[in-house]
């Protein structure tokens, strides 16, 4: 971006033996190439996108892409993921992925093609939200481009930014859009020429993967999935306790009833939507087509979204919902986050920590409106918006220790839609995650719900409340999703470890065992512990909200229950090789193949 300039690197095929691709590739080049003594807004923070040896292939689900940079929400590891198409077309024009370098001293994008890359003039992108900002270089570089863009939240370096691409795909999490904004870096166009990238041997994984979608298709999750949307399973996750209501305080709520993936179908539902070569088609088009929150047809929100900006802040307006996620993806601000921010700010008011009449706004819980007032101000930085635009971490600390004690996130990252006192597992999940409080780095849920994975050795039923099996299954888990998020591979078709390594084996044309992608997949994980690490993380950041730990709730299906965090933490570190206090080892980092990671001098 400094220069102007732009070059081709080979991939590195010994790096791709030990990492994948994906995050774990980006992850190792984060490693070598990234000051870690920087402010993440520095130019010198190198922004990654990523895709992985299954993007573009017949693998059903693989149409995904990952950015990774250190966060300027966490200041640590920072990675986030995307469907749709935009991945895939990268691959489809010759590239794997995109390293971003510097700062432009002028708003540019990038257009990526076979020919190469080439760094044009912004200007007139400047200031556009993410769908015209698509609608713009479509009528500029041709209908059949896809674009990955930053709306006026990353512009306005919100910590909390993502990046948009399919008009409604995000890449959400950890603020990497305000990453880009800090270059200067509007967004990437890419266009191929080729419709599928082959395997070493297409035809005996064509009939493979023939055979693999009825596996995939008669997953009861996935038929939710289906049918309703990952919003389809918030009535379940409320018997259980695990969805959170005004601002994790509560567990029954009227109003849940009005939000699940069922209202959505008959209120606003247009039709499915899927992912480059996806089965499942989870994805919602929506329209509402009058009232005060009328919209045309556009992605309707996930699961995350419908919980953080309903139920999370008393909002049973599914119209509002989705006008809401509308707005945060035009503006490109990750709906989680946003919503954890405003729920927190609730609180705060009743709590007299902060007036409730506000910018010509009354801070008040199920007021949608309101909400739909803040997101703006969020993304535009007005107003309270500045304050809320720098997450609830930050917000806190300027407030006192009663806020702090109130501010869900772990790291720096705001909790998902996930109570862990409903799933304990969880809770150790988002103690440990490389990035902060994060239901998809292992989805422990779906083990604490009964599912069973013989092939990672995970055969008998986790009870959720159990303590004692749970360091060893976060652990698998947790290891085996670096694997998924290298490949890459959408979680949500479950397929079995067993025939995600056969799929690989036939789409490099060597044979590769689950055994090799779990070790691979610890690798990974450790190394991005070191980044963490290296940015000062120790064992006392591997802690949960204090009201997750200590104030159980009074109703609903957890009741009771809080996440005795520290009788699991101790084994889980055993199991991991790591010290007291939460570092690798050198002998497991040399047994995991990381000898120059482990013989590095870093401040053990």
């Amino acid at each position: 971006m400094n220069s102007g300039s732009t070059s081709i690197e080979p991939l590195n095929g010994e790096v791709a033996e030990k990492f994948i691709g994906g995050s774990g590739y980006a992850a190792w080049i984060i490693y070598r190439e990234t000051p870690m003594d920087i402010d993440p807004l520095d130019p010198s923070n190198k922004l990654v996108f990523m895709t992985g040896p299954l993007t573009g292939t017949i693998t059903p689900s693989a149409g995904r892409y990952v950015v990774c940079a250190l966060s300027p929400l966490t200041g640590i590891w920072a990675e986030s993921h995307a469907a749709g198409y935009w991945g895939p077309e990268l691959k489809f024009a010759g590239f794997d992925g995109v390293i971003v370098e510097g700062r432009s001293e002028k708003s540019v994008y990038l257009w990526i093609h076979e020919s190469g890359c080439e760094i044009r003039d912004a200007k007139h992108l400047w200031g556009l939200d993410t769908y015209s900002c698509e609608d713009a270089l479509k009528k500029e570089l041709g209908l059949d481009i896809r674009v990955a863009s930053i709306g006026p939240a990353g512009e306005n370096l919100v910590k909390y930014a993502n990046i948009i691409n399919d008009r409604g795909r995000a890449a959400g999490r950890c603020g990497l859009g305000a990453v880009m904004g800090s270059k200067n870096l509007k967004a990437i166009a890419v266009k191929g020429s080729v419709k599928l990238i082959p395997a070493a041997e297409e035809d005996k994984l064509a009939s493979y993967v023939k055979k693999l979608y009825v596996t995939i298709r008669s997953h009861p999750t996935v038929q939710i999935y289906s049918s309703y949307g990952t919003d389809g399973i918030m009535s379940m996750m409320y018997e259980y306790g695990d969805v959170p209501i005004k601002h994790f305080t509560e567990g029954v709520w009227s109003g849940i009833e009005n939000i699940s993936g069922e209202v959505m179908a008959k209120k606003v539902l247009k039709r499915n939507w899927a992912c480059f070569r996806c089965p499942i088609a989870c994805g919602r088009i929506v329209e509402v087509k009058d009232g005060s929150y009328k919209m045309e047809e556009g992605m309707g929100p996930e699961y995350e979204t419908v919980a953080s900006l309903g139920a999370l802040c008393l909002n049973d307006d599914i119209e509002a919902i989705v006008k809401a996620n509308e707005l945060c993806n035009k503006y490109g601000v990750d709906t989680i986050t946003t919503g954890v921010s405003i729920a927190f700010l609730m609180e705060c008011c009743d709590r007299g920590l902060i007036s409730r009449e506000v910018n010509g706004l009354r801070i008040e819980w199920g007021n949608p409106n309101l909400i739909l007032k803040l997101i703006r101000k969020i993304a535009f930085r007005e107003g309270i918006g500045a304050f809320l635009a720098e997450g609830v971490r930050k917000m806190s600390e300027t407030m006192g220790e009663e806020a702090k004690q109130i501010a869900m996130h772990v790291k720096g990252l705001e909790v998902p839609m996930h109570d862990p006192r409903a799933f304990k597992g969880m809770g150790l999940q988002y103690a440990t995650s490389h990035r902060g409080a994060c239901h998809l780095r292992g989805e422990v849920f779906i083990i604490e719900q009964g599912e069973r994975i013989p092939d990672l050795g995970i055969h008998e039923r986790v009870y959720r409340f159990d303590l004692e099996t749970k360091p060893r299954v976060v652990k698998i888990m947790q290891d085996w999703h670096d694997v998924l998020d290298s490949l890459i591979l959408c979680k949500f078709a479950f397929i079995p470890p067993a025939a995600v390594a056969a799929i690989l084996s036939m789409v490099v044309g060597r044979h590769i065992t689950v055994k090799e992608l779990t070790e691979v997949g610890e690798r990974i994980y450790n190394l991005k512990r070191i980044i963490d690490v290296k940015r000062g993380v120790t064992a006392k950041d591997d802690s949960l909200p204090y009201r997750l730990l200590k104030e159980p709730l009074k109703n609903g299906g957890a009741a009771g229950q809080v996440v005795e965090l520290e009788k699991m933490l101790s084994k889980y570190y055993e199991l991991r090789g790591w010290d007291g206090d939460g570092v690798p080892s050198r002998e497991r980092l040399i047994q995991l193949g990381l000898k120059g990671v482990a013989e590095e001098d870093l401040e053990f």
